[in-house]
């Protein structure tokens, strides 16, 4: 069977396709770029900018998703208002482009799951979650539209 030229580039053409398409993991070692609450009038604010202010060290906060589901965070030892290094791991569970992140050590008022959709660009997976109208009530923030965090991989 001969091939025609047409057809070899075909086949190459998805073969590049398709090595070059890799479906990107979460787990690993994150930092925290920034902590966006986006108002339903565009204006924001980032949460990280503000306690990296307060506490530098926050700015070398780590956070871990390890490949058994669990999630931790690692900080610097006397670094900010809660030692991160004592809390216990959270679970998460990562199916297509949303990832559910439990975490049974802080109380939320959203409860202890929290939803994201996560979309990776470079070394950056950046979490959205938009409030909706029962998490705005709980929260006391009706302007609030949704939550904007970008992790950088270590």
């Amino acid at each position: 069977m001969q091939l025609s030229c047409r057809q070899i580039i075909l086949a190459s053409v998805i073969s590049l396709t398709c090595h070059s398409v890799r479906s990107q993991s979460i787990v690993g070692s994150w930092k925290t770029v920034s902590n966006i609450i986006e108002d339903v009038d565009g204006k924001s604010r980032d949460m990280s900018a503000r306690l990296n202010q307060k506490w530098p060290c926050l700015a070398e906060l780590q956070t871990i998703f390890n490949a058994n589901g669990t999630q931790v965070m690692k900080s610097p030892k006397n670094c900010g208002p809660i030692d991160y290094n004592k809390l216990p791991a959270s679970t998460w569970k990562m199916i297509g482009n949303t990832i559910s992140i439990t975490n049974n050590s802080m109380p939320s008022p959203l409860g202890n799951t929290a939803t994201y959709s996560v979309k990776f660009i470079g070394n950056r997976a950046i979490f959205i979650h938009e409030y909706t109208r029962e998490e705005k009530i709980k929260l006391h923030t009706p302007n609030a539209k949704k939550l904007v965090i970008t992790y950088q991989k270590f």
